[in-house]
């Protein structure tokens, strides 16, 4: 079986949710659910310490007792110097629907190691792809543009760009933490100015992470 495979039927023997894994290895839920689809993988390092930590719940039987079983860090599809990095299978713009869940995470993009090791400070598991959709972040970010979110970086204490759900929707926005608020307010604009400025209550929100890098079509 896949390492996901492995992984899923680990999981549900020993009675361990994606929470559980997540806060075990510092990684999101997302990540887990797309290491468990098999569109993701961790870190060799990372991958390795999941495995005993399971084969350890499980008593030492069951799944991964063969080591000849264990993935390479690489897909085999991947070249050696990429990485697999999971989609969010929605668009993200003003007024867009649908919501941040696990079951969004489609097919991987591949970036070069270099880039998300060194450039960005990050693993595959740390990040996710989304397109954009709309007008509002214009000319910044365009229709089509393609996203990288940093999953880490959720804390709107410095103004960036982010993707959240709002209450209504999955956008990408400036937001920016409304000082002295109570109940804690977000603002959030756009690039385009004929994109009025809202607040929302932070509690309303689900923040995915900080847009880091993107790229466009020519």
């Amino acid at each position: 079986m896949s390492f996901g495979d492995d992984l899923r039927d680990a999981m549900t023997r020993a009675g361990i949710s994606n929470k559980e894994i997540a806060e075990k290895f510092g990684v999101t839920s997302q990540a887990v659910s797309a290491w468990k689809r098999g569109a993701n993988l961790p870190a060799s390092d990372k991958l390795i310490a999941v495995r005993e930590y399971l084969q350890r719940r499980l008593g030492g039987t069951g799944a991964w007792v063969e080591e000849p079983d264990l993935p390479t860090q690489h897909p085999v599809s991947a070249a050696p110097a990429y990485l697999p990095v999971a989609t969010l299978d929605i668009r993200a713009g003003a007024g867009g629907g649908g919501i941040i869940d696990d079951a969004y995470l489609g097919a991987p993009r591949y970036f070069e190691e270099g880039f998300i090791t060194r450039e960005l400070r990050a693993q595959p598991e740390d990040l996710c792809v989304v397109e954009v959709e709309g007008q509002s972040m214009e000319p910044l970010l365009r229709s089509g543009d393609t996203v990288l979110v940093d999953l880490r970086k959720r804390n709107v204490a410095m103004e960036g760009i982010f993707v959240l759900f709002d209450g209504d929707g999955v956008v990408c926005k400036w937001v920016q933490r409304v000082h002295g608020s109570d109940p804690a307010m977000l603002r959030l604009a756009s690039e385009n100015s004929r994109f009025p400025p809202y607040e929302v209550e932070a509690e309303r929100c689900r923040m995915l992470g900080r847009v880091v890098w993107f790229s466009r079509r020519i």
